[in-house]
């Protein structure tokens, strides 16, 4: 078969090498399945910058909310210079920090929360993990309402562990059975509160979640996944 067609060029706001890894090789095999085409994996065209991460959480955790958005507006700027024709940012907290680039950049932003339910179309009530800063940014509470689900949070405490189970372990890339097992408590409480579904809407989730759906009996939604099959479906098929 011939090469892979493409209409437009992905621009990836990378966050992480592991969760980089996750959304390159799922965009690259979703791109070469609904293409049909033979031959390396690497077929899909996409530009990456990959942001100081650790430095975007400093700024988050001291409250320079406009330096971290100043990061992901310059990531942005390069990624549109470079040829990209829409974005796709790899992260919740780092989505709910895009205000400044929109301003600067004329080039769309793939929804991560969108990507969910176009990707996995989640069964309701739908539960969500993710980071706080992602949870108060309503980046999925918005998707929620203009699909007409109930969307339910973890408790105050349990999101407060689940946070430091996110940014003391899992964003290193190497998670404890302790780390895991916060996190599958947290998936518990919120099937216990009716969740029909679960949305994993922090992307280092990814890194864990056949083991959080082992534990579950709920169906889970890996964000990271369903948003780079969306980006590999736009870029083949555009924004239609």
């Amino acid at each position: 078969m011939g090469a892979l067609a493409q209409r437009l060029v992905p621009g990836i706001v990378g966050i992480s090498t592991y969760v980089d890894f996750v959304y390159q090789r799922e965009m690259q095999e979703a791109a070469v399945a609904a293409a049909g085409t033979k031959g390396a994996i690497n077929q899909l065209r996409t530009v990456t910058a990959t942001l100081d991460f650790s430095l975007l959480i400093a700024n988050l955790q001291a409250g320079r909310r406009q330096a971290a958005e100043e990061q992901v507006a310059v990531a942005c700027q390069a990624l549109a210079a470079a040829g990209s024709d829409f974005m796709v940012v790899t992260s919740g907290t780092t989505s709910t920090l895009t205000s400044l680039a929109r301003q600067r950049i004329s080039a769309p932003f793939l929804d991560l929360a969108e990507a969910c339910w176009k990707q996995a179309k989640p069964i309701a009530p739908v539960g969500l993990l993710c980071t706080r800063y992602a949870a108060a940014g309503g980046l999925f509470q918005r998707a929620a309402a203009r699909h007409g689900i109930p969307l339910l949070l973890p408790a105050a405490t349990t999101a407060e562990g689940v946070d430091r189970a996110i940014f003391d372990e899992l964003v290193l890339g190497q998670p404890s059975p302790a780390c895991i097992l916060v996190l599958a408590t947290a998936i518990k409480e919120l099937a216990a509160q009716g969740a029909a579904s679960i949305i994993l809407g922090n992307t280092d989730m990814s890194l864990v979640t056949e083991e959080l759906q082992s534990a579950a009996t709920v169906p889970l939604i890996d964000a990271a996944r369903a948003h780079a099959r969306e980006a590999a479906r736009i870029a083949l098929a555009g924004w239609a």
